[in-house]
């Protein structure tokens, strides 16, 4: 009765680990209407801009996620995106702010939070992002600038 016991454990954590080598896409996390955030993506480069046409969109989400692209109206919405890339010196909480106007620009901040992390190696990045949709704004052009908004 025992061994059985122990075999049923141990085939339930077999389900639960992750296959090592797994080649599955990584799947976008929507932490609400609007925004996605995540630590791991396809997306190898640092990609930081507002994203403003559907064709971009999707090249973009099927770089980063292997899957095709939320609906988005961009007649009315843009994306503030932030990706790291995969070469990022540490793990971050990325928070993308509301558009300023500042002079001829509507500037988009973002932050980087450090995520407190005990490792037993390296830090390897995997490609962390924020994504967050707004309001298009057509009087200026919009730009993402780290900072916040009384940071000069």
């Amino acid at each position: 009765m025992k061994t059985k016991h122990v075999l049923c454990m141990i085939m339930l954590l077999l389900l639960l680990i992750p296959m090592q080598g797994q080649t599955e896409s990584p799947a976008a996390v929507q932490e609400k209407e609007g925004v996605w955030k995540g630590n791991v993506s396809s997306q190898k480069d640092v990609f930081i801009k507002v994203v403003e046409t559907q064709k971009e969109w999707g090249d973009l989400w099927k770089r980063a996620f292997d899957r095709p692209a939320p609906d988005i109206d961009f007649e009315k919405k843009v994306v503030a995106c932030v990706f790291l890339g995969h070469k990022a010196d540490w793990l971050y909480s990325i928070h993308i702010g509301d558009p300023v106007r500042r002079d001829n620009a509507w500037i988009v901040p973002y932050g980087m939070a450090d995520i407190i992390l005990e490792l037993s190696g390296p830090f390897k990045a995997g490609g962390q992002y924020a994504m967050k949709v707004l309001e298009k704004k057509t009087d200026a052009p919009m730009i993402l600038k780290r900072g916040m908004p009384s940071d000069r």
